[in-house]
């Protein structure tokens, strides 16, 4: 079960290259209204998405693409295409997570870890994290274009996998752009969002659990 967990945590988890500058506590928390505030209207979002993880034991680089998919109601589809076709998907209380070869579900109500896991997972894509103080520590620093949200998390179960993870959220339309999430090993993955798309149709077929 670990495993699943894991995998799926690190699908999302390379250092910020601008640097950013601290703001006030009082500036801080008008950035964090800001981005609720728009992302209290997102019922759908669909991206392409470039990953890089960097493996600190091996000083080497992981380069993977696909795409993501999240709909209003605990909807997320998270797949590569490549180099390899590897597919998550979020559905309520289950979870799938498969290639070609091996498929598992997951009942997250059975589970109370992997049911934590799941909510951070889609909370963090989408940028809601920062809504749920109980969850992580924010602080927040800005560059020319953009916000830098470093979330601390305050759960065991996420202090134990990871030591921060840092959100980057367009200035002009305060959505996310990028997660970049730090282990606890030393390992660092850096997700850029591409051709994002809100509140558009998703097909429902796309969250659908394969049997």
């Amino acid at each position: 079960m670990r495993r699943y967990i894991t995998a799926i945590l690190t699908a999302l988890l390379m250092p910020l290259l601008c640097v950013a500058a601290p703001l006030t506590q009082k500036e801080q928390q008008a950035v964090v209204a800001n981005i609720n505030k728009a992302v209290s209207g997102l019922t759908s979002m669909s991206c392409g998405f470039v990953q890089t993880k960097n493996l600190k034991m091996l000083n080497d680089k992981m380069v993977s693409q696909g795409k993501m998919y999240y709909k209003q109601g605990n909807k997320l589809r998270w797949e590569y295409t490549t180099p390899y076709k590897y597919l998550f998907i979020f559905n309520g209380s289950k979870v799938y997570v498969g290639n070609k070869s091996k498929k598992d579900v997951i009942d997250t109500n059975s589970n109370k870890v992997f049911r934590e896991v799941a909510r951070i997972l889609m909370n963090t894509v989408t940028g809601k994290a920062l809504s749920n103080a109980s969850d992580f520590g924010i602080s927040v620093a800005a560059t020319k274009g953009t916000w830098d949200v470093t979330l601390t998390p305050k759960k065991k179960e996420m202090k134990k996998m990871f030591s921060r993870v840092v959100l980057v959220f367009n200035k002009s339309n305060s959505m996310i752009s990028e997660v970049n999430i730090f282990e606890k090993n030393g390992d660092r993955t850096n997700i850029k969002m591409t051709d994002i798309s809100k509140n558009k149709t998703v097909n429902e077929s796309l969250f659908a659990i394969p049997k």
